[in-house]
């Protein structure tokens, strides 16, 4: 046991001195004007993105979801998820989907010149910025380009970002406000770092006391705050080192990944240290983490990496001679040859038991609202789509109405059916006669619980006579 220790710390002194030469200083992240931070956990993505004259201001905190993390900005919704690939744990969420923006696809494959993506047209001003991002952060489209006769703007819709062009200054390809119009009462308060606690003081009990007893009180260290319930239905337990949560109906407790819920961002990639009493853990072939034995011992001890998660920090030498090393769930400390967990549970304590639970506000009423086919002749029937929301909530059983400025100057007005479970409806208009390219603007306005009248503007194209 004392050759051990003592092997122990010369491999911390060697460490020290590796350290010392090869650690990069670490990024910060900066205040922007919303009140809110750029999630460490997403900085580096933010800034690859663009940063805020791209995405936009950041609308929310973080948003826990199990071990997946979230972010509104004004024009996206970030996501990481570290059970992932390295390649695939950053993402952006489908919010195009969701607004329920479609175009049926049109164009043939085969157009001399354009850029044809899965039967649509991607515009020419929107090209460059389209394959300076990707397809896999823009998504798919989900429409041609579109004319907004509100915003006097060139428009064209995709999976996971929506672009513009101003038309009063062309030139510049903004994005659309994906997240603004996503996000609803996610974005009308501050709100804790997880699902809010709906329910506290529950009696202390399977699956948790049986998971506790397993790993030990030295490993979880004691118990903070919980059982309690959140608005997501799960059960939570906060202990002095780990965070474990439960389906109400589960027999298994899993820990929550807490050091990145606090902004413990994962490393770069490393490739492997040559030594007898280091485990290097491969995360993307040659690239991953080099781990000391007496970590990797540890680990072993108290339910293997299934519990503490995969590495995603190097080993870090502090001022009082200790080494710390981080993992999804925990992070690990060695010092005077014993290791222990880092105590993070106070801190998440702090930022979500002892939140006040957030107020609920009535939702915001608001339409979104497309058209069949943006072009379409003059033989063809148009069908115009309405979904009606009160903040997140879907409406059902309300009539909007529909007012369309015809070619020859009149306004024909029309009566929506009721909207069904999924807060949709939907109107076919009769053929309307007018030259190719004539513009047919229109509007959908909805009354309800007494609040002010909310419209919005939309257009279509004849074409194809």
């Amino acid at each position: 046991m004392t050759t051990r220790i003592r092997s122990d710390r010369l491999l911390l002194c060697a460490l020290a001195l590796w350290l010392a030469a090869c650690t990069p200083p670490a990024a910060s992240t900066g205040p922007v004007s919303s009140g809110y931070l750029v999630e460490p956990v997403f900085a580096e993505f933010h800034d690859f993105l663009g940063g805020p004259a791209r995405l936009g201001q950041p609308l929310t905190p973080v948003i826990v979801e199990g071990i997946v993390q979230k972010q509104y900005f004004e024009n996206a919704l970030m996501t990481y998820n570290p059970e992932l690939p390295p390649s695939e744990q950053y993402a952006l969420a489908p919010l195009g989907e969701q607004l329920g923006v479609w175009d049926a696809p049109v164009a043939n494959a085969d157009l001399q010149g354009a850029v044809v993506v899965d039967g649509y047209i991607i515009y020419e001003g929107f090209v460059p910025l389209y394959q300076q991002l990707g397809s896999r952060y823009v998504g798919r489209p989900l429409t041609g380009v579109r004319y907004s006769a509100e915003h006097n703007r060139a428009e064209q819709y995709f999976q996971n970002l929506g672009f513009y062009i101003s038309l009063d200054q062309p030139g510049e390809v903004r994005l659309m406000a994906y997240g603004r119009q996503a996000c609803g009462e996610a974005c009308s308060q501050p709100q804790p770092a997880a699902a809010a606690i709906i329910q506290i003081d529950l009696p202390y009990g399977e699956p948790f006391t049986s998971t506790a007893a397993r790993l030990g009180d030295a490993f979880t260290g004691v118990r903070l705050a919980g059982p309690y319930k959140n608005a997501d239905g799960s059960l939570e337990v906060i202990y002095q080192n780990l965070v474990l949560y439960a389906q109400p109906d589960s027999q298994v407790a899993t820990p929550r990944p807490l050091p990145g819920l606090l902004g413990i961002t994962p490393e770069p990639l490393v490739t492997q240290l040559n030594s007898p009493v280091i485990m290097f853990y491969s995360i993307d072939g040659q690239y991953g983490y080099n781990i000391p034995l007496f970590f990797t011992d540890y680990i072993a001890r108290h339910g293997g990496y299934e519990l503490v998660g995969l590495p995603i920090s190097e080993i870090r030498m502090q001022h009082d001679g200790s080494a710390t090393q981080c993992f999804i769930n925990v992070c690990l400390r060695y010092v005077e040859g014993s290791v222990l967990p880092l105590p993070l549970g106070g801190e998440y304590k702090a930022r979500v038991y002892d939140q006040p639970a957030p107020q609920q506000s009535p939702g915001e009423i608001r339409i979104q609202v497309w058209e069949q086919y943006s072009q379409i002749s003059s033989q063809e029937g148009q069908t115009i789509f309405a979904t009606l929301y009160a903040g997140n909530q879907l409406l059902t059983g309300l009539q909007p109405f529909l007012e369309v400025s015809l070619p020859t100057g009149g306004v024909s007005i029309h009566q929506f059916p009721p909207s069904n479970e999924s807060g949709q409806t939907q109107l076919t208009l009769p053929p309307i006669a007018a030259e190719n390219g004539k513009l047919v603007p229109y509007r959908v306005c909805l009354s309800a619980f007494g609040s002010a009248e909310v419209c919005v503007n939309e257009s279509f194209m004849i074409w194809g006579n």
